[in-house]
């Protein structure tokens, strides 16, 4: 069964693509194990499902690649111990950085799987109602595309948030193990890939403690 090691997720790296918004990173311990695991689990689930709502040949995702339903955890219980060291992850964060206080906690409304292979990518968007997404690599080759994180556009920004209009976006390369965790408002893209890619995303939002 996947760990749910609570102090996974102690530390954070933060960048922000503009301020005040912050995009967090870290890599998971025994992210070996974990990902052993969440390959095993994906591969079986693409198998058994048969489903596809990505590539270029579909409006349902803005992923051309392969990719799961947008309810994988729900379709798979083997998935949610995974889901839920994710949800203790966004929980930390959102109370450590942005002061939520202890009144809120957060579910997954969406989870999906994705496998690109070369010259697949994912055009520019933004998760937006969603408080929180996240993407989680567990298996990429050392040459494959990065995500890059942009400002969001004027009809997603709340009210009264500047940004400037000159910065440069933020560009983080995958690897083994590493979990990116960003507010669901920022827009994110992925070039083009050269190596192949297996991740998990997810998309969270808060709800009160006993009435989520």
């Amino acid at each position: 069964m996947l760990m749910t090691n609570s102090n996974q997720h102690n530390q954070f790296h933060v960048q922000h693509v503009i301020t005040p918004l912050p995009v967090f990173s870290t890599v998971l311990e025994d992210y070996e194990t974990i990902n052993k695991e969440l390959k095993q689990l994906i591969l079986e689930h693409r198998q058994n499902t048969d489903v596809n709502i990505g590539g270029t040949g579909t409006n349902e995702s803005n992923v051309k690649a392969w990719h799961s339903s947008w309810e994988t955890h729900e379709e798979n219980p083997k998935f949610m111990p995974f889901v839920e060291l994710l949800i203790g992850a966004v929980d930390f964060i959102s109370k450590g950085y942005f002061d939520t206080g202890t009144g809120t906690n957060y579910f997954v409304n969406n989870m999906w799987a994705m496998m690109y292979e070369e010259s697949e990518y994912t055009v520019r968007h933004a998760h937006f109602p969603s408080d929180f997404s996240c993407v989680y690599y567990v298996d990429v080759e050392p040459n494959c595309a990065p995500i890059v994180f942009e400002d969001p556009t004027d009809d997603t920004v709340p009210s009264g948030i500047l940004y400037p209009k000159d910065h440069q976006p933020l560009i983080i390369q995958p690897q083994n193990g590493l979990l990116v965790v960003w507010p669901g408002i920022i827009h994110h893209q992925v070039p083009a890939t050269k190596g192949k890619r297996m991740a998990i995303s997810m998309n969270f939002d808060k709800g009160l403690y006993n009435n989520v």
